[in-house]
């Protein structure tokens, strides 16, 4: 008779828990939905307000680290620069579980498909995806995206158009700075422009720095420079950019057009063009 007793008790506690969470689900698939809508209308500044401040996400690109509230606002404003026509279509949404019980915690989770118009290139994007939402005081506070962005970015490109800029500086801070930064600062890019190729530094001598900079072509570039330039998504990172490197040349290869010299001058860097004869790119 006791171990019946007991039994009913920790059924009806059981049933207690899980109706709990299942009203918690409720609620964050509510909130879940509402922040996938504010994507569909490119309202950004309405999305950041669901994130948490001390978030932690898990980000699409390869190799890519556990990202922050900046990481995630930077891939959204970059989303929204690449992309028109937004839309998710889920196939259904699930309830996540307490990975040590398998018991549900309230956290929720979606299959499903975005469907999109590369702005760029007008091709329609047709993407699987798999995303999951934990919230903490009622904003987003963990997850994750999973799905084949870089697969998504190489169908769009056309590597006879990629652009390379080579930019020799030296460095007006230490190395630890220099390290820093420029740490920060690709990570950043890397986030918000889907059609930069690769952002490295590397470091050539005594207080002498190269950025090796690939985009898939001079759009690409122009929108790199429309977020340093004043007024643009990364231009307090470029003033920094400013602050910890002397620019003294670059060298861009490639076929560059006509409105990317144009938007390249006021910056007064002395620059080189070297056009493309013949070559392939990876």
């Amino acid at each position: 008779m006791k171990n019946l007793v007991i039994l009913v008790i920790t059924l009806q506690l059981f049933s207690c828990v899980n109706s709990s969470h299942t009203k918690e689900f409720d609620t964050n698939t509510a909130l879940a939905k509402a922040y996938f809508q504010l994507h569909e209308e490119e309202n950004a500044e309405a999305m950041f307000e669901f994130l948490h401040p001390d978030m932690q996400w898990h980000l699409p690109g390869y190799g890519s680290e556990m990202g922050n509230i900046q990481d995630i606002k930077n891939a959204i404003l970059g989303y929204h620069n690449e992309f028109e026509d937004i839309k998710f279509t889920a196939d259904y949404w699930l309830p996540g579980v307490d990975t040590k019980t398998g018991v549900p915690d309230g956290s929720t989770r979606v299959y499903g498909t975005w469907n999109a118009i590369h702005s760029n290139t007008g091709k329609k994007v047709t993407l699987t995806a798999y995303h999951s939402f934990e919230f903490k005081d009622g904003k987003i506070f963990n997850g994750g995206d999973w799905f084949d962005l870089g697969g998504m970015m190489n169908s769009f490109l056309n590597h006879n158009q990629e652009i390379i800029n080579v930019v020799h500086m030296t460095s007006n801070v230490s190395e630890a700075e220099v390290e820093a930064f420029s740490t920060m600062y690709q990570n950043t890019v890397n986030n918000l422009e889907p059609t930069s190729l690769s952002f490295r530094f590397t470091r050539t001598g005594e207080n002498t720095v190269t950025l090796i900079e690939r985009y898939k072509n001079s759009e690409a570039v122009l929108l790199h420079i429309k977020n340093v330039s004043p007024g643009g998504l990364i231009d307090e990172d470029f003033e920094m950019f400013q602050k910890v490197f002397t620019i003294q040349n670059m060298t861009l290869y490639g076929d560059v057009s006509e409105s990317l010299k144009e938007a390249i001058e006021p910056f007064q860097i002395p620059t080189t063009y070297v056009p493309v004869i013949a070559g392939y790119s990876r």
